[in-house]
């Protein structure tokens, strides 16, 4: 168990629960936002591969765990299978998991190498899974509690309906108390049952993280920083390479693919259920 070394703050919508035990989990240095749309300027939509350099991985699921451009080789884990046609956003297939599937890379190709920011781009279909979160994609840090990078959706509660609350982290892999950048945002409305538009960008060179959901900007190119600017903390700026990378998942945390490697799965950890779809990463 680590250290909380920053305080949580979250404006809770729309009736929004986090999960407890999630929270209290694991300490982390966090970004976090819980806003609406309308008080960030949804009208504001942002070009994201504007600036963005070439693609560095790309998963269609069209049929195969096989990555596009640099051939990863993935397994297939605990049942998890591909959409028929008529289920996937776009080509012949998608992801797709009944429960706890998932796809593990024993070799991440370039993704884990050094960078100064990156940016992710995919389709979700989720549905909603109550005690706990689902991991849908993570960049694995061998020897690590938390991994180099992966996108959570956190746990449902009835009372939120069908508003979505997503955490977003990734470490710098520098010793400051910021290492672990958390951007949490919640109130996210018509999130579950249906094919959401997922995408979020970290540029090293300006310090800013930038959060499109279904187009609507949530988190406007906010800075993020290396520790509480009010102590001193400057802006992040390049992210270090991964000291211990370990391969890539789509569907699953790094402690159910080997918990001899990362640690015991803890209870709120729980298996991927959904579609994924034209899974993109970018990297500057």
């Amino acid at each position: 168990m680590k250290k909380m070394t920053n305080s949580i703050k979250m404006l809770v919508a729309g009736g929004l629960l986090l999960s407890v035990m999630f929270l209290n989990s694991c300490s982390k240095n966090q970004q976090n936002a819980a806003i609406t749309a309308q008080d960030n300027g949804a009208s504001d939509k942002e070009n994201f591969t504007a600036g963005l350099p070439p693609l560095e991985a790309w998963w269609t699921f069209d049929s195969t765990w096989t990555e596009s451009l640099q051939s990863l080789t993935g397994t297939g884990h605990n049942d998890v299978t591909y959409t028929a046609t008529s289920g996937a956003y776009n080509g012949k297939a998608a992801f797709w998991s009944e429960d706890s599937g998932y796809v593990s890379y024993d070799d991440a190709g370039t993704l884990n190498n050094g960078t100064s920011g990156f940016g992710v781009d995919f389709w979700l279909y989720a549905y909603p899974k109550e005690g706990g979160a689902q991991c849908v994609y993570c960049l694995p840090q061998t020897g690590a509690f938390w991994p180099t990078h992966h996108f959570l959706l956190d746990s449902y509660n009835p009372a939120q309906g069908d508003s979505g609350l997503i955490k977003i982290m990734f470490k710098a892999n520098k010793p400051i108390p910021y290492n672990e950048q958390w951007n949490v945002v919640g109130g996210i409305p018509n999130f579950y049952n249906q094919w959401t538009h997922i995408q979020y960008k970290y540029n090293g060179f300006t310090s800013k993280f930038t959060l499109l959901v279904n187009d609507v900007m949530y988190l406007d190119h906010i800075t993020l920083y290396t520790d509480d600017p009010m102590l001193g903390g400057v802006p992040l700026g390049n992210v270090e390479p991964n000291p211990g990378p370990h391969g890539a998942l789509i569907g699953a945390f790094q402690n159910t693919w080997d918990p001899v490697l990362f640690g015991t799965r803890e209870v709120w950890m729980l298996g991927f259920k959904g579609k994924i779809d034209q899974l993109k990463v970018y990297k500057f």
